[in-house]
């Protein structure tokens, strides 16, 4: 779990100061990512949406996605826990990468999250 702690930091410490990038008082990131959801069930999907990554307290290291388009919470895991998923900063785009299995999903999953520098949007 600690090791998850350190790939957000490396994510947030890379997109810091860019443009639509928010850092709250508290650490929280929120931003609009592309999101590139891939599993077994439903196979590759993508979505701009609006992401906030939590880094304080009891919600420290989760990772919510805000339901948009294709990506709803009915049919898509959109809230990450750094105790149940594995983070991965991809270090070549800057990515984080958000890894699991479930029966929802078909089996094994990955959530491919990059900043695109638009403005966040709750609708």
């Amino acid at each position: 779990m600690l090791k998850n702690f350190k790939e957000i930091y490396d994510f947030g410490d890379e997109w810091r100061d860019t443009t639509n990038f928010s850092v709250s008082p508290e650490g929280n990131f929120l931003f609009t990512a592309l999101i590139s959801y891939k599993s077994e069930l439903r196979g590759i999907e993508r979505e701009n949406c609006t992401v906030h990554i939590f880094r304080n307290g009891m919600s420290d290291g989760d990772i919510s996605i805000y339901s948009k388009g294709i990506l709803q919470a009915e049919t898509h895991h959109l809230g990450f826990n750094a105790k149940w998923q594995t983070y991965k900063y991809d270090k070549n785009d800057n990515a984080i990468v958000v890894t699991g299995n479930s029966a929802k999903m078909g089996g094994d999953y990955s959530v491919r999250i990059s900043p695109n520098g638009t403005k966040p949007s709750f609708y």
